[in-house]
């Protein structure tokens, strides 16, 4: 199985890079996602444009097998960099052979079950949410100003919607054997995003529902598919997916976390101080390479600064 990563480097450089605690978080972030995956996935592969390319392989030195500047054609269309999901899509509509997609705040210190390995698709977890909150999945918002500007959604979108269902896939980890179905997906989700009708619903709505559309609508195509394939079930969550964790709570409960050998460092954890110190002793200790490489980058960067 191959092991991807994604970096769209324009929506990281405008807004994003504000989430770490700081760019030598964030690299060193990558280094230790790279050099745990890489001890049980040898095949690794980085989807990114020419400015991430240049920054994690030519100046940090991360060594991925494998590094595709294909995202470089979101720069060239013009694509809305506040949709940051389009370079993980982009890199899941890629994929011709099975796969595990990281993000780079994720660290694999064990290799993926076998059970996740065999299964058609699988996810860091499942998780639902209520429709009146609107932290997240804010779906209904989403749903009115589709309706009432004329937005385009796939059908697997409007029957799923129309379910009232309110399950969604943390994508932390995605993947499978079903590289068809991946693609299929991924593909139609880059479609949600670019397509011309929408463009005067995500004016209406300014915020762009990033996971709405990465998580929410894999869910939505799972069940399209299980609804299609008959003999997978009547959960339509459970046919063809396999999650490593059973739940949001299951996969932030440390002891569940430390028997799955899995890290992710979602939301806040990137901005903590902390952790932060953590992550930088883990480099320096397990991966002396890699950590010479970002504190050399980082020393230069602070001296071209000066």
């Amino acid at each position: 199985m191959r092991a991807i990563w994604s970096f769209w480097s324009r929506p990281h450089d405008l807004f994003y890079h504000r989430y770490w605690h700081s760019a030598r978080t964030h690299y060193l972030s990558w280094a230790l996602s790279l050099g745990e995956a890489q001890r049980h996935y040898v095949d690794t592969s980085l989807v990114t444009d020419e400015a991430g390319a240049t920054l994690l392989v030519d100046r940090l030195g991360l060594p991925f097998r494998h590094v595709d500047t294909s995202l470089e054609a979101l720069n060239r269309d013009g694509a809305d960099p506040q949709w940051w999901v389009l370079g993980k899509l982009s890199a899941y509509a890629a994929q011709t052979e099975p796969f595990v997609h990281l993000d780079a705040d994720v660290i694999l210190w064990k290799p993926l079950p076998a059970r996740l390995e065999a299964a058609p698709v699988f996810a860091q977890n499942l998780e639902h949410f209520e429709f009146e909150d609107q932290s997240l999945y804010r779906a209904d918002g989403f749903m009115r100003a589709m309706a009432e500007l004329g937005g385009w959604l796939p059908e697997e979108w409007h029957h799923y919607a129309a379910q009232r269902r309110n399950a969604a896939l943390c994508c932390g980890i995605i993947g499978g054997t079903d590289v068809a179905f991946l693609r299929h997906y991924a593909s139609l989700a880059i479609d949600i995003i670019r397509h011309p009708q929408n463009a005067v619903v995500w004016e209406r709505l300014k915020v762009r529902d990033n996971i709405l559309v990465e998580q929410y609508f894999l869910a939505a195509c799972l069940e399209a598919s299980a609804r299609r394939r008959r003999g997978w079930g009547t959960d339509p969550l459970t046919p063809g997916i396999e999650c490593l964790f059973q739940s949001s709570a299951h996969a932030f409960d440390p002891a569940e976390a430390e028997r799955a050998g899995y890290t992710h460092l979602i939301g806040d954890a990137k901005a903590d101080a902390a952790i932060a110190a953590r992550l930088e002793a883990r480099v320096r200790s397990v991966h002396p390479a890699l950590y010479e490489r970002c504190a050399s980058f980082c020393a230069e960067a602070v001296k071209g600064a000066a």
